[in-house]
């Protein structure tokens, strides 16, 4: 079976190493953004069935610069992640727009992009992205998350809430917003908005 090529973009790889060494993502924390990193991902034996809220996200494999395999899982750690499937350029700026405000929340961003590695990497650096953008032409990523046209094999604008425990905590199917991921984000696990205020003294 042919190997899909990732790319990631920024220093949420770094994050990935972090979180290992040091724990968990704590809000208000940030990471220096580095360049693209090309990647590769594995095929696993998960069964293509329709990801619902409540379920446990499938757990896909991806090969880091280090040449060491790791999983969602391993991505995920003790932070939740937002995932985002059949984003387009715009979106994946808007996205880059609320990174410092979703990673201030404890919110890690990764976009799915049906493009080929090159393609993808071109778009990292034209658009300055400084999260994680995976490319998935093959559609083995989607594959898994029933993020596919089964009639013409693109991805599904999709997207996924998933708690530490890659539990489906928010999900849509009928395409992306324009804005407010933080917002999506926030609501689906139950989180405060920092933008929060407390009532006035009476």
């Amino acid at each position: 079976m042919r190997i899909t090529l990732l790319l990631a973009a920024a220093a949420i790889l770094g994050a990935v190493h972090d979180l290992s060494d040091r724990g968990s993502l704590q809000p208000g924390s940030s990471f220096s953004p580095r360049p693209g990193i090309a990647l590769q991902a594995r095929p696993v034996d998960t069964p293509a069935t329709e990801v619902c809220l409540g379920d446990i996200a499938p757990d896909f494999a991806y090969q880091g610069v280090d040449a060491r395999w790791r999983r969602l899982r391993d991505l995920v750690a003790e932070t939740p992640v937002l995932l985002v499937f059949g984003a387009n350029e715009g979106t994946l700026r808007i996205i880059e727009g609320e990174r410092e405000e979703l990673m201030g929340l404890g919110v890690i961003p990764v976009a799915v992009v049906g493009s080929r590695l090159g393609v993808t990497r071109a778009l990292v650096n034209r658009s300055e992205l400084r999260f994680i953008v995976l490319a998935d032409p093959q559609g083995v990523i989607a594959a898994q998350f029933n993020a596919v046209d089964p009639g013409n094999g693109r991805q599904l604008p999709t997207w996924f809430v998933l708690d530490p425990k890659r539990r489906v905590r928010g999900l849509g199917r009928k395409g992306l917003p324009l804005r407010g991921y933080t917002e999506l984000a926030t609501e689906a696990l139950g989180l405060q908005p920092r933008t929060a205020t407390l009532p006035a003294a009476r």
